[in-house]
């Protein structure tokens, strides 16, 4: 994000009251637990975590402080995000250190096994300068995670072909509330990542969404449903919802 925004104002879009929080709350949960079983079974001991967000990213990965894990970074723009954050820390907080920074500004000598950016290139003003920065800051055999939107969604695709949105690339209001800049498909994601230094180990879905959210609110699907969407999606990252890349240097 640039550092002329004041971070502060999208706080209000992890409330329960935006109209994306379940949908987010349930490919965050899949996201995370996709790093914990990397964490686990290569037996990591650091993460870099790019931002607080909705939070159950960094509280999920806390959990491996109980299987192995040594310490984790956590990276933040908004301070008051921060501070409510820190609030509801109750177990390891030994082992979490909260940085207040801008993602393009911080520097540190260390290395991690692990650096998650779930949702934070298309915030920021150039997502290929983000990739490089943070290549550095990688261990050699590190696992860096990227989770973009896609534009190629494909409650996205039915939306242009049956001419309720004329460009599948163009920003909705929500999405400008929320702070992005930019949609992602595969092929876009895929050629960055790569000419940032990366190389790709596997790209994944993150929630098959054959509809809208509110069509999704109003048929009222259950946890068996989602679930099942988010299993296929792993499977389909062209037109998922969102794109995960893991990747290594």
């Amino acid at each position: 994000m640039s550092t002329a925004e004041n971070l502060n104002e999208f706080k209000d879009s992890y409330n329960k009251e935006f109209k994306f929080f379940d949908e987010n709350h349930w490919f965050s949960e899949h996201y995370a637990q996709k790093i914990c079983d990397t964490i686990r079974s290569k037996s990591l001991k650091s993460v870099l975590s790019l931002g607080i967000g909705h939070k159950v990213v960094n509280e999920i990965i806390s959990d491996e402080f109980n299987h192995g894990l040594e310490s984790h970074t956590i990276l933040e723009g908004s301070i008051d995000i921060i501070d409510s954050f820190a609030k509801e820390l109750t177990h390891h907080k030994d082992k979490i250190e909260l940085v207040h920074t801008y993602f393009e500004e911080y520097e540190t000598e260390r290395q991690f096994d692990v650096i998650e950016m779930g949702f934070v290139l298309e915030h920021v003003d150039d997502p290929a300068f983000m990739l490089k920065k943070y290549s550095k800051f990688l261990k050699k055999g590190g696992v860096i995670f990227i989770a973009v939107p896609n534009a190629k969604s494909l409650h996205r695709m039915i939306g242009f072909e049956a001419g309720l949105i004329d460009d599948i690339y163009k920003l909705s209001e929500y999405d400008i509330k929320l702070g992005h800049k930019r949609y992602f498909d595969v092929d876009i994601i895929s050629r960055m990542v790569i000419d940032s230094g990366f190389k790709i180990i596997k790209s994944s879905g993150l929630l098959l969404k054959p509809i809208t959210t509110s069509q999704i609110a109003q048929l009222n699907w259950q946890s068996n449903i989602i679930n099942a969407l988010l299993k296929i999606g792993d499977n389909y990252p062209e037109i998922s919802n969102s794109i995960l890349i893991e990747a290594t240097v």
